[in-house]
Order: C-alpha cells, then structure tokens, then sequence
C-alpha cells in the first residue's frame, strides 16, 4: 500500500485492489478539470502503462474513472465515486452505538464524568444527550435531556465559537443574559474575544460561570463538512479540574477521544 496516510494496514491485501484505490487516491489528490494522462499515472505510481490501462477500464465500468472529453489516454473521476460517496454521511450520525464505548474509555482514562451535548440551535442552548458518570466521584448534578445556556458553559461557548458573524448578531439580539454566578460574562466584546481565544486554541473552560465553584472542560466533535456537530466535557470541582491537569491529563485525552468520534464522522484535521 503506497499511500502512508491510512492508518489501518490490511492483514490480507490485494494487490490488484490496492493499485486500483492507489489510482482513485492520485486522481483526487491531483485533481484537474484536464485530467491525468495515462503516462502520468503509470510514471508517478511506478506501474506499467498496460496494468494502468487495464485498471482503468474496470474502473470507468463502475463510473469511479472517466475518460475527458475528445481524449483517449486522459482521465479524471467520475459520478459513481460521488454517488457512492454521498451515502456514507446517511451511515455515520451522532448515536450512541458509535460514541458511548470512547467515553466510557476517556471517563476511566481521566477518572471524570464525561458529557456530550448537541446544540438547540432553535432556542441557543445545549442538550445533554450521554452522560458517564465515573465510580466514587463528587458528580455535577445533571442528567440527560438538561439544557444549558451558550455563554454560561464550555460546551455552549464551543458551539457559539463555530458560528458565523451573522448568526452570532442573532443570537446577542435575542437571548436575553443573565449573571448566573458572579464569574458569568454577559459582555458581548468580552465574550467576543472568549470566543476568538477557543477558536485558536480548540477548547473551551467554564471557569465557575455557571456553578461557583464548578470548572468545565469541553472539547468540539465535527462532521465531514468541519462543522461542529457535538461538543464533549468533563466538569467537576475547581480543586479537581485545576490549570496543570487540564494541561496534561484532561486535554490530551479529550482530543483523542474527540478526534476518534469526528474521523467517524467523516472529518479529516488538515495537516501544517
């Protein structure tokens, strides 16, 4: 297998598959309105021009490759591949099949309760959807199906992070905000620059917000498209959820485990 970018390494590969997905794999990543040329193809995949042209042939015979247009040896993608394609986001939704074993792991990794929440973009507000609790812990007093405000939370100030100019004039027009406890920021310029420091960083605090003496740890789950979709927390005590473990137990973590869920969502992190 040429392409180093799959993680899984088939036990019992097939040479003749892995040359033709190596095909698709060049013809993505070098997409081009003109094409590829067969000698292109065959040179920079270190194949015969014969077994390029006899892979090809196969392939157009399910639509993945097309020839272009008054062109005999040049070639591109064709629909099938995106029909094919467009199926896969129907068969990888937010469900608890998928996400419940990864933070049952990260609930027994960091010794927390963990929290996912999808966002009530109709009303601006977070639900729970699944809760862990982890054993013999002082636990945060929720449970599935609570709601919670945007600006008051880590997990609301995730998703409020991922929204456009537009929407976010919406939202300061028409929730009404409230000092929840005394830590609560209900200045949009603060609050703004809140939200630029969680888009830089990739994660978002509570820091006492919404409960004194509450901290809140949340890290975004996006899609196929980027967008955020869910948003994962763990929440405890300020003496339990400190600087230095958020540094070096809770954000590792937590990234892993968002990481898992969005690749099963169809999201890919671009590489610097």
């Amino acid at each position: 297998m040429k392409n180093e970018k799959y993680k899984y390494v088939p036990k019992y590969p097939v040479q003749t598959l892995e040359k033709a997905l190596d095909i698709i794999d060049y013809l993505k990543e070098n997409s081009s309105l003109n094409g590829t040329t067969l000698n292109e193809l065959s040179r920079e995949l270190n194949m015969s021009k014969s077994g390029v042209h006899r892979l090809l042939d196969t392939l157009m015979a399910y639509d993945y490759v097309e020839k272009t247009e008054d062109s005999g040896t040049t070639y591109r993608l064709g629909w099938g591949l995106f029909h094919s394609g467009s199926i896969v986001p129907k068969q990888h939704g937010i469900n608890n099949i998928n996400y419940v074993p990864i933070l049952e792991e990260l609930s027994n990794k960091v010794k927390e309760s963990i929290n996912l929440d999808i966002l009530n973009i109709n009303e601006f507000e977070t639900i729970l959807i699944c809760k862990i609790e982890y054993r013999n812990m002082i636990h945060v007093n929720s449970q599935v199906g609570d709601r919670e405000p945007l600006y008051a939370t880590g997990i609301g100030k995730i998703f409020l992070s991922d929204m456009s100019d537009e929407m976010l004039d919406k939202y300061f027009k028409e929730v009404e905000f409230k000092k929840l406890s005394p830590n609560t920021v209900i200045d949009r310029e603060q609050l703004m620059k809140r939200l630029e420091e969680i888009r830089q960083r990739g994660y978002a605090i509570d820091d006492e917000e919404l409960v004194t003496g509450m901290r809140c740890f949340a890290m975004p789950i996006r899609d196929y498209t980027g967008r955020i979709v869910s948003a994962v927390s763990v929440s405890g005590p300020v003496d339990r959820i400190t600087d230095e473990r958020i540094h070096n137990v809770l954000h590792p973590n937590l990234k892993e485990a968002c990481d898992k869920i969005s690749r099963f969502m169809g999201y890919y992190e671009e590489e610097e």
